[in-house]
Formats: C-alpha cells, sequence, structure tokens
C-alpha cells in the first residue's frame, strides 16, 4: 500500500485499527488518536463495573479480568473526579487553557508495528482486541462521558502510550510505579501555578497591589520556617481572600476552587486590595514579627479576611476604603502575642510547654468570634477585658435557689435483727 514517495506500510488495514507515531521500542510505542478511535480499543472502564453490561458482553468481561489485576475500581476519589474532569476536558476543548497527560494503554498480547527510517511508524490493534488503561484511566472515563455531553470532543486527538507484550505482573508493577513515585506538589506551589482560579488571582492582585505584602509573599513552601524572611504563603494569603469573599465558612473549601460569580469578581478584588491595605497600615509590624505574634498564621488569616467580609456589601469606594480603617483599626486593641491569652481559640500547648498553632478549619471560626463578637468569652480575653461571663449579674430568674431536702415518702422497711436461731440453722445461705 502507498504511504508517501518510496515508502510502503507493511501493515494491513483489514487486519485493524492502525495508530500513527513513534516506536520506542520493543514494547511501547507512542502515538496519537482521534478521541472517537480511542473508544474503540478502550472502552469506558466503568463499563466493566456494570453489572447489567458485564453479564451482557464477553469482551467486558475478559477485560475485567485484566482489569482486576492491574487497575483499581471506580471508587470513592477516583469515581467522584470522572465528573470535574470531564468538565475540565470539555471547557480546554471549548478554548480555556489546560493540558491533559498522556494515556498509557496495556496489551499482554504483542502488537504488530511498522517502524519507519525516519522515526515515525505505525502501530496495530486487532479488531477484536480490547486495551486497558494503566494509567489515565479516570481521564479515559471522563472522555467518554464528555463524548456524551459534548459529541464533538470525539474529534479531539489524543496522545496515547501503548506498551504491549508483557505479562500482567510487569503491568501491576508498573501500575504502582506511575502512581506511587511521582511526587505531587505541596499545597502553595500548586496554588501559585494556577491561572485560572479567581480567587487565587485575586491574592495575586493583593500581594501585587498591596506594597506592604509585595515580594513578602512565599510561593514555594506549604508552611514558613522560622529562618523565612516573608510574611506568609500564598496559600495562607488565598485562604483570606476566599473568607473575604465567603466569609467565614469559606474556610472549608481550602485549596479547591471556590465558585464565585464573576460579575462579582471585580468587587471582591477592591475590596481585598482596600482590607489588605488597612490590615498592613494599622498591624503590619505586628504581622513581620512571626515569632512573637499570630497574626501572619493561616487560621488568624483567615479569621482577618472574614471580618473584612463586611466592606463587601459597600458600594461607594471612599465609604469602603474608611469602613476598612476603622474595622483594622478596632483590632489595635487584640493582644496579638502567641501563648496563654490564645490557648483554646487559636491554638494549645504541647507536652513541652510551646504553643502550637492550629488551621484554618480547625480554629479559624474561634479566632473569627473572638475578633467580632462581643459577647464571647474570647473576646474579651484576647484584650484583656473581663469576662462578659463574670462581669454580668446573672438574673433573678437564673439564680440558683436552695430548696429544702425532701423527705423520702413511704415508711422504710426495718433492720432485720440476727437471732442466735439464725445463726445455728444448718440449712442457712453461707456469708
Amino acid at each position: 500500500m502507498p504511504f508517501r514517495e518510496g515508502l510502503t506500510m507493511s501493515l494491513n488495514p483489514t487486519d485493524g485499527h492502525i495508530v500513527a507515531g513513534t516506536k520506542i521500542d520493543d514494547h511501547r510505542f507512542l502515538g496519537r488518536v482521534r478521541a472517537a478511535q480511542l473508544f474503540q480499543v478502550a472502552p469506558d472502564p466503568r463499563d466493566t463495573e456494570s453489572k447489567k453490561k458485564y453479564d451482557a458482553s464477553k469482551a467486558l468481561q475478559d477485560l475485567f479480568d485484566v482489569r482486576e489485576e492491574v487497575q483499581r475500581l471506580f471508587e470513592g476519589a477516583k469515581k467522584k473526579n470522572v465528573d470535574p474532569y470531564c468538565e475540565y476536558i470539555i471547557s480546554v476543548h471549548n478554548g480555556e487553557d489546560g493540558i491533559t497527560p498522556v494515556i498509557t494503554l496495556y496489551s499482554e498480547t504483542p502488537l504488530a508495528v511498522d517502524d519507519r527510517p525516519d522515526g515515525t511508524g505505525f502501530i496495530q490493534v486487532p479488531w477484536d482486541q480490547r486495551l486497558v488503561a494503566i494509567d489515565g484511566e479516570t481521564q479515559l472515563a471522563a472522555r467518554h462521558e464528555a463524548a456524551n455531553r459534548n459529541p464533538a470532543t470525539k474529534h479531539e486527538f489524543v496522545a496515547v502510550y501503548i506498551c504491549h507484550g508483557k505479562d500482567q505482573l510487569w503491568a501491576r508493577q508498573s501500575f504502582h510505579d506511575l502512581n506511587t513515585l511521582g511526587v505531587k506538589p505541596n499545597t502553595a506551589l500548586s496554588i501559585a501555578m494556577d491561572a485560572r482560579d479567581p480567587i487565587t488571582q485575586v491574592s495575586r492582585d493583593v500581594e501585587r497591589e498591596v506594597p506592604f505584602f509585595r515580594n513578602r509573599i512565599n510561593k514555594v513552601r506549604r508552611q514558613l520556617r522560622a529562618t523565612d524572611s516573608e510574611i506568609t504563603t500564598i496559600a495562607a494569603l488565598r485562604g483570606a481572600c476566599v473568607t473575604l469573599a465567603k466569609g467565614i465558612v469559606g474556610v472549608q473549601y481550602g485549596a479547591r476552587p471556590v465558585p464565585i460569580n464573576e460579575k462579582d469578581l471585580p468587587a471582591v478584588r477592591g475590596v481585598a486590595v482596600d482590607w489588605f491595605s488597612a490590615l498592613s497600615e494599622a498591624l503590619g509590624p505586628l504581622m513581620l514579627d512571626r515569632e512573637n505574634n499570630i497574626i501572619s498564621s493561616p487560621a488568624v488569616l483567615a479569621a482577618l479576611g472574614a471580618v473584612g467580609n463586611e466592606a463587601l456589601h459597600i458600594t461607594d469606594s471612599d465609604a469602603r476604603k474608611n469602613k476598612c480603617r476603622e474595622l483594622a483599626d478596632e483590632l489595635k486593641a487584640v493582644n496579638w502575642m502567641r501563648g496563654k491569652t490564645w490557648e483554646g481559640i487559636a491554638g494549645k500547648f504541647t507536652p513541652k510547654g510551646a504553643f502550637s498553632l492550629g488551621g484554618p478549619k480547625e480554629n479559624a471560626h474561634a479566632i473569627f468570634a473572638a475578633l467580632s463578637n462581643p459577647s464571647s468569652e474570647g473576646y474579651a480575653r484576647v484584650r484583656g477585658l473581663p469576662s462578659p461571663a463574670l462581669s454580668r449579674p446573672r438574673p433573678d430568674h437564673q439564680r440558683r435557689v436552695r430548696r429544702p431536702r425532701a423527705r423520702p415518702r413511704g415508711r422504710r422497711r426495718p433492720t432485720p435483727h440476727r437471732t442466735f436461731a439464725h445463726r445455728d440453722n444448718p440449712n442457712r445461705h453461707p456469708n
């Protein structure tokens, strides 16, 4: 069959699917296929776990036998990840920035390969053979789902890495190596690299537009070391921007994407810059002293972001700036020194006597109450004021009244008297 001038293909197209690409070695081939062709050689792996489809198809039963040896089932986080992955594939198809990794497919049976002198080549998958994804299986399932929601995604090219002619022991070990030997980036680095999340963009705007934070945000570490010169991490600053936008309940999102209406984003960005500018003016020196003060910790920053949420509903720019300064000035009365004052609110003492700060999800709510709720015990404590519970007299109807103890009703049973007859009775129960 003519292929290009001077070259012919040794593979017969009537014998199976032909995939173009490059031969890596005798057992590995790197190629590309359209998603529609991918679905022919690699069915939706979730179908093998559907009892109805499994019982009706010998091909799915054979496929499941291989998957059982070299893959994990669609349960828990893997199952939940299919839907967001599907939406991601559709959004990238529609023009948004993004990329999907190569899908690694496996065949225990050797496949025919046509290798060419110029480095190009072809590999053939017989019509009746199905391949299993030993890596990228969630993407494979997501692409099947994306094709159902947006059929146009079936025409996209997908990168595939076809491994063939190796036994299942090799495939199982490869699954282990591909899924466990890699090191995931920490939260701070992931957030720093994310150009799509709107709240991450807001935190970047705060760093850029608030002089106090400029070049003082660590974008690499999950948490700062004692020797680091920065104020806080990008993850902690982002957490503060989340609670600014959503209130204190925003701590539940953690590092996950936060749903924000696009039309509300300019207001969130403006308030964030105003609020953190006011905070840095009022409390900047304390933020720099991380060794003695807790104000730059992630949990406290999350609570401070929630305090600034009050200014989000002010549309006038000057009034909003004034409100931010007012709220920030009120926080000057707080004792930010780490220690006994914040025990049970922001952290606890270790057995060795060191004060350990808690995380946003564990302590941000209590810190927020101590900063913003005058009726809370923490509000008074962190300001060195008398506790509300001690300073306010208890209303009359809440005071405890001593009442005389009531005598028990009915007659008491007399205590039985022991007699000599009782003592000398041979049939008595032994003591």
